[in-house]
């Protein structure tokens, strides 16, 4: 859920340099590296011009997810290092404690942008975005984007925490502070553009 206005917030980590992308064949291995569980799908595309090319399907990552999700193998080789960079040294500084599953609202979907220009195709068009709605951890604790984030709190204080890291993984976030259609979510994806939306 891409939107206009792509400039670099100052006061926050920059968004990470492109690395050289990976063939089909390094990628795969990334995700083997991380134990992601996967399938290969096949790439397609749409007459809208949606589709997803080196597309697989994951149905878990370095922890478990709430539901599988289609995407970029690009993408769900950073969405691993997101979790063991990130998302789980913020949950043992917060918490003392891992993280146990990641609640995504899905990857592909093929449409415009929301909150942007609708007549250009949202990242997640290309399955190169993905939405995160929350987390548990290992002692059932839930944590939601929709609830905790503008509260006060470890539970806030850990959210904030892994926006701001997912602004050095990923070259697009987004978050509650931008706009109400991501109140409920993180926005994180690794299109062209550049913006740390914290």
């Amino acid at each position: 859920m891409a939107v206009s206005g792509l400039a670099a917030c100052s006061s926050h980590p920059p968004a990470p340099a492109s690395r050289p992308a990976d063939s089909l064949a390094q990628c795969l291995q990334r995700l083997d590296n991380a134990h992601v569980s996967y399938e290969r799908v096949k790439d397609f595309s749409t007459p809208e011009g949606c589709g997803v090319s080196q597309a697989v399907r994951v149905r878990r990552s370095t922890i478990d997810w709430n539901r599988p999700a289609m995407m970029s193998c690009p993408l769900a080789a950073t969405v691993a290092d997101f979790e063991t960079s990130v998302v789980q040294p913020a949950a043992q500084r917060t918490f003392g404690q891992a993280v146990r599953r990641m609640s995504n609202a899905g990857s592909y979907n093929c449409r415009g942008e929301i909150g942007g220009r609708a007549e250009r195709i949202s990242q997640h068009g290309y399955g190169r975005a993905i939405d995160v709605t929350g987390f548990e951890l290992a002692d059932g604790t839930v944590i939601s984007v929709a609830k905790d984030w503008r509260n006060k709190g470890a539970k806030s204080t850990f959210l904030h925490e892994v926006a701001q890291g997912a602004c050095r993984v990923f070259n697009l976030v987004i978050t509650p502070n931008r706009n109400y259609e991501h109140h409920d979510h993180l926005h994180l994806d690794i299109g062209p553009y550049k913006m740390c939306g914290y």
